[in-house]
């Protein structure tokens, strides 16, 4: 039996040479088509429909050589909320290795992404009243997803969070999940600072010299107001970086929106090192600072001082996180023309307070303001002492363009002398409390309501008449113990004017009224001294004193009605 004869080999390779023809023309077809789509836009709007614009992608270029592999050229995302606030990302040039078949499954699915170029904003919504019911539109039980892993990203160009921005951010990477209405996940964010630049309103506040962050958020969905709480989803993160600071009248243009007040000086630098947890500073933040003096001026008052800055936060009994902060002016010298002066070689500015959110002010703040031991002279007098200011922060505000609130602030004076040429030092402490009180900055200006308990009245005595010697009957005024003070003050550039003074001590009761404008003080006063009653007034040509019906005549001069 003869074998058949053998096959042609032009026949054996045409049998698997066809296949793999239709295949890989099936396979140019695929990628023609895929092109098509990526290049004409279709797959940008397809996406958009299919998540509702939430958020909504757009790019100018986009190709592929490989099935998976995808080159975009300014890729835009978006996302608005229903409160207006939104955030967008510009993306010059991304490599992508996308899934094609997650877009099956309704997902925007990547192992990988390489970026180079972003441009980052974010604009949070705005507060909502509290009283707004009104109803929220509810998310797709089954959105579409972006699933962004491997994520590496060079050369941020900016970061702008409101009025902020952030330049000099090298590289970033880590991983993205965005449910759309339901969840944002960012996982293992690692970033890189190089040379850049922190602006606020366009002016620049701090040249970063280096630094990194690092962050992981887990931010569900608000119910039932809607949108994301990505502060409070931050479960932790840390912010690590050295700046240089530039001096104040760089800022004339950012300042000025806030203050006529002039400030010039104060070029120094600042290192961080800031650790977050469930959006809240938590242990081990550290912010260190220094530089040299600043110079405040307003009208003829100019205050000079080298500044120190030292803040963190640290754990409290319960588990409460505390933030303090530390301000040092060392040394610090005041003028305000030919009538005041003062030195003292340090005052310290002291903030405590809950440890708070990134995106809210300092929650319950306290703030002291002491000195050590001042030397002043005003109107021929010399002080000499301590002074001690304690502010409620929270009521603390521009009431105006400025003018700064701080009522319920209280001042406590301790080792206090005060002596003119012809008497000698008198030591004296008391505490004041100001139920109101309001700060003019330009020009400067202070007026405010009071009270207060000191020791004894000789003080008041030595600065309203400018001297040391009085009528012997009217010792009390220097030995009355336990006194205790109200009324109303007014300073500025023209002088200090006290108004509606009432004081009661031991064996004595006064009223009266005082000003000085860079003389001697003027002050009309009404004395009672167990059942004796006096009129005193004091001016540039010595003390009067009215002893025939002191009342009456004390209320013609005042026009103040004594019950």
């Amino acid at each position: 039996m003869r074998s058949p004869p053998a096959e042609p080999s032009s026949h054996h390779r045409a049998r698997w040479l066809r296949p793999l023809l239709w295949g890989l023309g099936a396979l140019i077809v695929l990628e023609l088509l895929y092109n098509s789509v990526l290049v004409t836009g279709l797959l940008a709007t397809f996406l958009n429909r299919a998540t509702h614009g939430h958020p909504s992608i757009s790019w100018s270029r986009a190709w592929s050589l490989v099935p998976g592999d995808v080159y975009v050229r300014n890729l835009k995302l978006r996302q608005e909320d229903e409160r207006g606030g939104f955030w967008q990302l510009d993306l010059e040039d991304v490599t992508v290795d996308l899934s094609l078949v997650s877009l099956l499954r309704r997902r925007l699915e990547a192992e990988s992404l390489d970026i180079r170029g972003l441009h980052v904003r974010i604009s949070p919504a705005p507060a909502e009243p509290e009283e707004d019911t009104s109803p929220k539109s509810l998310p797709s039980p089954d959105p579409w997803q972006v699933l962004l892993y491997g994520v590496r990203i060079h050369e941020v160009r900016e970061l702008n969070w409101k009025e902020v921005q952030l330049t000099g951010i090298q590289e970033a990477s880590g991983s993205l999940e965005l449910v759309p209405g339901h969840r944002v996940s960012a996982q293992n964010v690692q970033v890189r600072l190089g040379p850049g630049a922190l602006r606020v309103q366009g002016e620049t506040v701090a040249r970063v010299e280096q630094g990194s962050a690092g962050f992981v958020i887990e931010a569900l969905r608000q119910e039932p107001q809607g949108g994301f709480d990505l502060t409070g989803g931050m479960k932790e993160g840390h912010l690590r970086f050295t700046a240089a600071l530039p001096a104040l009248e760089e800022l004339k243009p950012l300042l000025s929106r806030i203050t006529d007040v002039r400030l010039r000086g104060g070029a120094g630098s600042l290192e961080a090192d800031v650790q977050v947890k469930e959006g809240r500073l938590a242990p081990g933040t550290v912010l260190k600072g220094a530089g040299s003096p600043v110079t405040l001026s307003s009208g003829p008052m100019h205050v000079t001082a080298p500044w120190k800055l030292l803040a963190d936060a640290y754990p409290r009994e319960g588990g409460e996180t505390r933030f303090g902060l530390k301000l040092t002016l060392a040394p610090v010298r005041m003028e305000a023309g030919e009538t005041l002066s003062m030195t003292t070689p340090e005052v310290l500015v002291l903030l405590g307070a809950r440890s708070p959110r990134l995106d809210e002010p300092l929650p319950d703040v306290h703030l002291d303001v002491r000195t050590a031991p001042l030397h002043a002279e005003w109107a021929g007098a010399t002080m000499e002492g301590r002074v001690l200011v304690n502010i409620d922060a929270r009521k603390l505000a521009f009431s105006r363009r400025d003018t700064l609130t701080f009522h319920g602030s209280q001042m406590q004076l301790q080792d206090i002398s005060v002596h003119t040429k012809e008497d000698a030092a008198r030591n004296w402490e008391g505490t004041l409390a100001f139920p109101e009180a309001t700060l003019t900055l330009a020009p400067p200006a202070f007026e405010g309501r009071f009270s207060g308990k000191f020791s004894n009245a000789s003080p008041f005595v030595a600065l309203l008449t400018h001297q040391g010697a009085l009528p012997g009957w009217l010792s009390p005024l220097l030995t009355a113990r336990n006194l205790e003070l109200s009324g109303a003050v007014n300073l500025g550039t023209h002088g200090a004017k006290l108004h509606r003074m009432h004081a009661q001590g031991e064996g004595l009761e006064l009223r009266g009224q005082a000003e000085s404008s860079g003389g001697p003080p003027q002050a009309v006063l009404l004395v009672k001294m167990g059942i004796l009653a006096v009129g005193v007034e004091t001016g540039a040509q010595g003390t009067d004193i009215q002893i025939l019906q002191p009342t009456r005549w004390y209320e013609k001069k005042t026009g103040e009605d004594v019950k």
